[in-house]
């Protein structure tokens, strides 16, 4: 699924950011703009009027202050307790859609801190450098074929003491984990550059375009770094135990970064001989390790995974390798049980079965997701089917397209009919017609200046409020303020053929977030393909090949119809900042752009 836009889940219009200016998306705001030396860049007035059959109410009424509302956010602390998720551990990263249009990877680890333990006595360390001494290899130049087999004694000793390691890890973030994998390696002059252990970078965003010159210096500059899953993002937590004196080696430094991209480390360790840091494995704890410039350093390293969840088939013989790992041994999955196998004198090591699906949660989301198809298997059912051509993912062939027919599919989902419910009705909307109207020169220079002085005046900055309640305006910048408004409106009311009443007007200056893709009165709610509810994972790709998109009402959908958006400020004086208007939900690239002269704007139903 490639994106340079992400669709908010509020429609499909949105606002390029202004480069190098502060303003509107948390800049400032009169609800309701400086003298032509003092015009900020970006400055336009969003006016939005309704179909409301009351009378307008001029005085006190639309002079109060807006009051503050509760926050949707709140825990009611007396509802019932949700049910946890417990779909093999799987904790997801937080996605930020105003960002990226993808969603983050999972993680199975947290608490997310780090731990310095003293775990092993001198007796374990000359007892791993004996097995090492006797198994090593460098798999850089490997000298065996295959991987040497431990005996049954050295397996034992091995395996218990990177059990005491474990133990001592599940004492410290107080959650279940098993081994998984345990080496012991003696790290060479190339060390280990920065990286997370279970998750692997994808790529960095900002304001939903893929940054793709100097992504380091982006991330560094707070860009949104896109993660995705590794092959040991089954795992959950790790730790690094010496086995040498520290004052035997220089460098072999475990280094910790703040972010993916930072110069410096915020945290370095050089632990004595036994003693360890332990970490998760996720992109909270990015580390790497210094190359050793001289001496030897021998480490000790264990990866730990949540009981009950699989490894994926052929990562159990894997041997953890970099090209800083120098000579190691390894005690990997299959060897661990095996081993595990012959000691309770069996044939084979028992382990639970797909215990990462989703199935095996309760939680209201799993459930939810249970319900839903992906877009893939979408695909695969279209291309059982005979007809002429297999519809593909581009928009202009998609299931409901002249070009492949909307024919019925057979698709088994979910054990449980009530997880697949019937497909919502679109709601109803108050505007119509639907097209959008250039408004070219609907306000003088007089208006705009006006329109700034008020800005200048009365704007506030919502995102850190500088006054308790909104600024009231005086009479005389109430009365400029409505008329300059009301002449919009009056344009608007001609080009839609119907009545309108003035509802809010705002003056904002944009700045660098811009706004996503969105619909001013209706809301994203759900991606359906022939009564079938896509995952949410599908969404964007599924709307992009024609699967239909069901929108929600909004808390404006009851009483308002159109919007305007006016620029105040000469498109010369800034960059960014374009008015883009999208085919569909979900579109990569706009069907309309503009940057509009000051004094016109453009009206568009919501």
């Amino acid at each position: 699924m490639d994106a340079s836009k992400k669709p908010s889940r509020n429609g499909h219009h949105g606002h390029n950011g202004y480069k190098g200016r502060a303003g509107h998306d948390g800049g400032n705001t009169s609800r309701l703009s400086a003298p032509p030396g003092l015009f900020p860049p970006g400055l336009s007035l969003e006016v939005s009027p309704a179909l409301d059959s009351k009378e307008e109410k001029r005085g006190e009424a639309a002079k109060r202050p807006i009051e503050p509302t509760e926050s949707e956010g709140c825990v009611d602390l007396g509802a019932s307790t949700p049910i946890p998720c417990t779909a093999g551990g799987r904790i997801p990263i937080e996605s930020d859609f105003t960002q990226c249009p993808y969603l983050q990877s999972f993680v199975r680890c947290g608490p997310h801190h780090r731990s310095q333990l003293c775990i092993l006595a001198q007796d374990d360390i000359e007892q791993l450098h004996d097995i090492w001494s006797r198994y090593h290899d460098d798999l850089s130049c490997p000298q065996y074929d295959e991987k040497p087999t431990f005996l049954p004694e050295d397996f034992d000793t091995f395996y218990a003491i990177a059990q005491k390691v474990v133990d001592a890890m599940v004492d410290e973030y107080q959650v279940p984990m098993v081994l998984d994998q345990a080496t012991v390696s003696n790290t060479n002059h190339h060390g280990h550059p920065p990286h997370a252990d279970n998750l692997r970078f994808d790529s960095v965003w900002r304001n939903g375009k893929r940054v793709t010159v100097d992504e380091l210096a982006a991330a560094r500059n707070g860009a949104y770094v896109l993660w995705r899953e590794d092959k040991t993002s089954y795992r959950s937590y790790s730790c690094s135990v010496a086995l040498s004196d520290p004052n035997g080696y220089e460098g072999g430094e475990v280094q910790f970064f703040e972010k993916w991209g930072s110069r410096r480390p915020v945290a370095s360790y050089k632990c004595a001989a036994g003693c360890g840091i332990a970490f998760c494995g996720c992109h909270r704890n990015i580390h790497a390790v210094t190359g050793v410039k001289r001496g030897f350093r021998l480490v000790l390293l264990v990866w730990t995974r949540p009981p009950g969840v699989p490894v994926p088939e052929g990562q159990d013989q894997v041997c953890y390798f970099r090209p800083g790992t120098g000579n190691g041994c390894w005690l990997h999955t299959a060897e661990i049980r095996r081993g595990l196998a012959r000691r309770g004198q069996r044939e084979s090591f028992w382990e639970p079965k797909d215990a990462d699906s989703e199935d095996s949660c309760n939680c209201a989301e799993c459930r939810n997701e249970r319900g839903r198809i992906s877009w893939k298997d979408c695909l695969r059912q279209m291309t059982s089917k005979s007809f002429k051509s297999t519809p593909s993912t581009s928009a202009d062939t998609s299931p409901r397209s002249p070009e492949s027919p909307n024919f019925p599919v057979e698709i088994g989902i979910t054990k449980d009919a009530a997880l697949n419910p019937p497909q919502p009705q679109q709601p109803a909307v108050l505007c119509g017609p639907h097209g959008r109207h250039e408004l070219p020169s609907i306000l003088s220079e007089d208006d705009i200046r006006r329109l700034h002085a008020i800005w200048e005046r009365h704007r506030d900055d919502l995102s850190q409020p500088r006054y308790k309640k909104k600024p009231i305006f005086s009479e005389e910048d109430f009365d400029s303020f409505k008329l300059i408004s009301q002449k919009v409106v009056d344009a608007m009311t001609v080009q839609f053929n119907q009545p309108l009443l003035l509802d809010q007007a705002a003056v904002n200056s944009t700045n660098r977030y811009g706004h996503p893709p969105h619909a001013d009165n209706v809301q994203f709610d759900s991606v359906w393909w022939d009564g079938h509810q896509i995952k949410q994972r599908d969404e964007v790709e599924a709307a992009r090949a024609g699967a239909e998109v069901i929108w929600k009402a909004a808390k404006t959908t009851s009483y308002r119809n159109y919007s305007a958006s006016i620029a105040l400020t000469d498109p010369q004086e800034y960059g960014g900042g374009e008015l883009e208007f999208f085919d569909t939900w979900g579109s990569k690239t706009p069907v309309t752009s503009m940057r509009l002269p000051a004094g016109s704007g453009m009206a568009f139903c919501g």
